[in-house]
């Protein structure tokens, strides 16, 4: 996590695992790794222990990921892994497959994030399934906000099939076009709309258009490898601070209701809402 102090760059060392569940392999091809790796296919399949396929910075192996993040990358096989699994496990239920592999790694991260595909595949499934926190992203477009309530809909689903604890952290609105006044419109929707379901809605960091984030991508880099000091770098950082604020708000309500808090690595879902 990153966040931002008097305008200096400042890490909070945090240590964060991305762990790639969309057979797109967005969050792999994202950070520079190749499609070509051993990663989540294999670990669902109980083919390979996630520790020694995790991906981290290393010179030898052309790996350069942002400090304190390392990736258990995908592969397009990712999307045949529930056909894969059934031919070896006709029984078994291939959305239970990331929990022993979360179990393995408790204590390593300070996070994990669960970046999911935008359709029910099990991978995803699995994903709802083990995770602490859900976030969504959005853009500032009638279809994108509309497909919010679709993953509303699968939020309440997944909690009366097992996973009781699940929550929404929040709703990241990007690209917006700080020159328009619908962002701001579909800001207060979203906050009507989830306030009204009991969840909490958009954060209050918009993540603006910029071409340097489009640059980044090009490169296989982040924006805080390319251009740190960019207006677009201080607004994720500000969106760290503001999930970190939440996180922190759960733990304190948690603690006075009489609850526990969670001290292993909070899985959380990262989810695209565009349609």
């Amino acid at each position: 996590m990153i966040i931002n102090q008097d305008r200096k760059k400042f890490e909070l060392r945090k240590r964060s695992l991305v762990i790639d569940l969309d057979g797109n392999c967005g969050s792999t091809r994202g950070l520079g790794v190749g499609t070509d790796w051993l990663g989540t296919f294999e670990v669902l399949l109980g083919d390979q222990e996630p520790e020694d396929v995790i991906v981290t910075t290393d010179a030898a192996e052309g790996t350069d990921l942002p400090k304190n993040v390392d990736l258990l990358p995908a592969r397009r096989n990712l999307e045949d892994f529930e056909n894969e699994y059934r031919k070896r496990n006709k029984f078994a239920d291939p959305t239970n497959t990331l929990a022993p592999a979360l179990k393995k790694l408790a204590g390593k991260y300070d996070f994990i994030f669960l970046d999911t595909a935008p359709n029910a595949s099990a991978p995803t499934i699995a994903a709802y399934r083990t995770a602490q926190w859900f976030i969504l992203s959005t853009e500032a477009s009638k279809l994108s906000v509309d497909g919010l309530n679709d993953a509303l809909t699968d939020i309440v689903a997944v909690r009366e099939a097992g996973n009781a604890t699940l929550r929404l952290l929040g709703v990241v609105m990007c690209k917006v076009d700080s020159r328009t006044r619908i962002a701001s419109s579909y800001v207060d929707r979203i906050k009507r709309e989830f306030a009204a379901a009991g969840e909490l809605g958009a954060f209050n960091t918009l993540i603006t258009r910029a071409t340097a984030l489009e640059h980044a991508q090009s490169q296989g880099k982040t924006l805080f490898q390319t251009d740190p000091g960019h207006k677009v770098a201080e607004q994720f950082r500000d969106l760290a601070r503001e999930v970190l604020a939440r996180l922190d708000t759960a733990a304190k309500v948690s603690g006075e209701v009489g609850g526990s808090v969670q001290t292993e690595p909070k899985p959380i879902v990262k989810e695209a809402a565009n349609a």
